[in-house]
């Protein structure tokens, strides 16, 4: 592999990096973390200016590859201790397969700190090859009102013809032409039967979901949010996490990014994007909002609502955006009867994996106590 060096970028410097490797960047250019993701990291109230918060391999002055990383806070036995979440993790398309990746890694765990990552199936078994655990999986839920495109004849002809290959060993590719019916009867029928789908739903789940959700007006960060002190070992977030999600997200709602036309391998802009709270200090749900492939989806992030309340509040919201797509925590779903669940819900799960700096770490102690907790959060969020 071509000579790498990997420096330790800390937080403060953040902004300073983003910088200088956006500002006069050629089209398609690579880099390592957008200006508005580095203005927002800074922010993080459980981290320190000298944190190590980017792991940067250059050849030469050129960026090859990152490492983020995010201070989060882990409850275990009755007190609060520091992790490093790695929040991000690429490589340039030219050092694919050269390693690059386990060097990255390597200089992570270098770092001599407790470590945790969520991701695809391949930084997984890179995980894997460097002694990182499996926690309990993370369960969460999809209720999915495209139920005109998921089950068109067309689309379920089609997996009937697949099954039929595999059993005689042929393989058929057909997701780019499920994809094209999806969309097709979707447009078509899509616009007459999500609303009926809401209106069922609300029927069904309970007429008072109206009523149950007045009250839950916008709010204004900061607050002072009621976060319930953590009673199970696991991830959590505190008030101040909240509020600086709220106040400092790091993904734009249009291309007005600097970055918009650079080679950034995560979430630079997305059409519609918005992170915003609902309710009182007391009883909230933070909402996040954005069209994904030209669908609009609704995710509920942190709440102290109960599931009735909680669905009524997302469908109240996910209609009043045009969402077609709600995820959330699986109780969620709990108030659907068995046979809605079975037409909307889509059961989900992420990997996460732990690496202990030692064995006597808390993040090692956490692992060892059992009933490791997760709650649901989305990919983009600092405290994820």
């Amino acid at each position: 592999m071509d000579s790498i060096r990997i420096e330790r970028i800390k937080l403060k410097d953040l902004p300073a990096v983003a910088a200088r490797y956006v500002d006069g960047a050629a089209p398609g250019s690579f880099i390592p973390i957008t200006k508005h993701r580095a203005a927002a990291m800074v922010h993080n109230p459980h981290a320190t200016p000298d944190d190590v918060a980017l792991l940067l391999a250059l050849r030469g002055e050129q960026p090859v590859g990152y490492f983020g990383l995010a201070a989060v806070q882990l409850a275990a036995s009755g007190q609060l201790h520091r992790v490093h979440w790695l929040t991000t993790w690429a490589v340039s398309h030219d050092m694919l397969g050269k390693g690059l990746g386990s060097q990255l890694m390597q200089a992570a765990i270098d770092l001599d700190v407790d470590l945790a990552i969520v991701g695809s199936a391949p930084a997984r078994r890179v995980s894997a090859k460097f002694s990182f655990q499996e926690a309990p999986s993370l369960d969460y839920v999809r209720l999915d009102f495209e139920v005109t495109g998921r089950y068109n004849p067309l689309g379920l002809l089609l997996r009937a013809l697949r099954k039929l290959a595999s059993l005689a060993g042929v393989q058929l590719r057909i997701e780019r032409l499920q994809a094209v019916f999806h969309r097709l009867f979707e447009t078509l029928f899509g616009w007459l039967l999500r609303p009926l789908l809401f209106w069922l739903v609300a029927r069904v789940v309970g007429t008072r979901l109206r009523a149950q959700h007045a009250g839950l007006a916008p709010l204004q960060a900061p607050q002072d949010f009621a976060v319930p002190a953590p009673s199970e070992t696991g991830f959590t977030r505190d008030a101040a996490v909240l509020n600086w999600t709220l106040q400092h997200p790091w993904v734009l709602p249009d291309a007005s990014s600097a970055s918009a036309a650079l080679d950034y391998e995560f979430t630079d802009w997305r059409p519609g994007f918005e992170i915003f709270a609902v309710g009182n200090a007391q009883d909230y749900t933070l909402f996040q909002f954005s069209h994904i492939r030209g669908r609009g989806v609704l995710k509920a992030l942190d709440s102290t609502l109960p599931p009735g309340r909680l669905l009524a509040a997302a469908l109240h919201t996910a209609r009043s955006r045009g969402a077609h797509i709600i995820e959330g925590e699986a109780a969620l779903a709990q108030p659907l009867p068995a046979w809605l669940r079975r037409l909307l819900v889509r059961r989900l799960q992420r990997t996460l994996q732990l690496h202990p700096r030692s064995a006597s770490s808390p993040l090692a102690q956490a692992l060892a106590e059992g009933g490791f907790v997760q709650h649901y959060t989305d990919g983009d969020m600092a405290f994820t």
